[in-house]
């Protein structure tokens, strides 16, 4: 259990202490590690499956443009895998906040009341967002007696929620910053080794044989240069779509679960006697 600490209002007299033991605030989960080791198992999982054909056209653009290239599909699938998970779960609890979590001959629920009690029972058996979320606010309602102290716990909570939703995507975003920036590296490498080639080029000009190898390393180093730019580019801006729809379904979760809260629990409580409803 965690212990959360609310300042105490007091009903009918009386003064409750200000600490609350609450059960800990949950959010989607995902491990950033997990999507790390999926991400470099898939990789080499399609670098072995393209090496028997290395002289194709995807081949030699995924195997023979240096390490950027594997680098790139491996921080591209880390991010697919991650973001794609976490937007499978948000979709999924999306489905449960539309429930009527509160049976609706429920009304001007009193703190000490049987009904209450029930409900924390039933609500503590759930492993969802929103009913973690009700189960927080009902203990609180129960354990402060006040309606007014409930709300501002649930403005915490939606607080604290948003801060969550913006810290899951703090890695994401830092691996989408660099797969342009491997591509850039790949760019500088490649035209290194194109400058490389040029230079023997016009040491050589009367051998023949050495102008061919030198215009063979020009080349490669310009295909190195374009094709990883290519991918890098590409990849971001793939993962940078996929990341907002991800993020965009969690604020909508967060949305949709303080509405539900808003307009179907709160109207149940009774009101502080001290205080007027808020």
């Amino acid at each position: 259990m965690a212990v959360s600490t609310i300042p105490a209002t007091a009903e009918r007299g009386e003064t409750y202490p200000g600490l609350l033991e609450l059960p800990a605030r949950r959010w989607i989960e995902s491990s950033s590690l997990l999507s790390i080791v999926i991400g470099v198992t898939l990789t080499l999982v399609v670098v072995m499956l393209l090496f028997p054909y290395r002289g194709s056209v995807l081949g030699s653009f995924l195997l023979d443009r240096g390490l950027t290239q594997p680098l790139c599909l491996a921080i591209a699938f880390t991010v697919v895998d991650y973001c794609g998970r976490r937007l499978l779960a948000s979709r999924r609890e999306r489905r449960h906040v539309g429930r009527d979590w509160m049976p609706r001959g429920l009304v001007d629920l009193r703190p000490l009341d049987s009904d209450v009690q029930t409900m924390l029972v039933l609500l503590s058996q759930r492993r969802t967002v929103i009913s973690n979320r009700l189960c927080r606010l009902l203990r609180c309602f129960q354990d402060s007696r006040s309606r007014q102290v409930t709300r501002e716990l649930h403005q915490d909570d939606i607080a604290l929620t948003q801060s969550d939703i913006e810290d899951s995507y703090l890695v994401t975003r830092t691996m989408i910053w660099v797969l342009p920036m491997l591509g850039f590296l790949g760019t500088v490498l490649g035209i290194s080794t194109s400058i490389g080639g040029f230079t023997g080029l016009l040491a050589n000009i009367d051998d023949l044989e050495t102008v061919k190898a030198s215009l063979t390393a020009v080349t490669g180093g310009l295909s190195t240069a374009f094709d990883t730019t290519l991918l890098g580019i590409v990849t971001a801006v793939l993962c940078m779509v996929l990341m907002s729809i991800a993020e965009r379904g969690e604020h909508q979760l967060a949305g949709d679960i303080e509405a539900s809260i808003n307009d179907g629990f709160f109207p149940r409580l009774s009101g502080d006697a001290t205080n007027p409803p808020a």
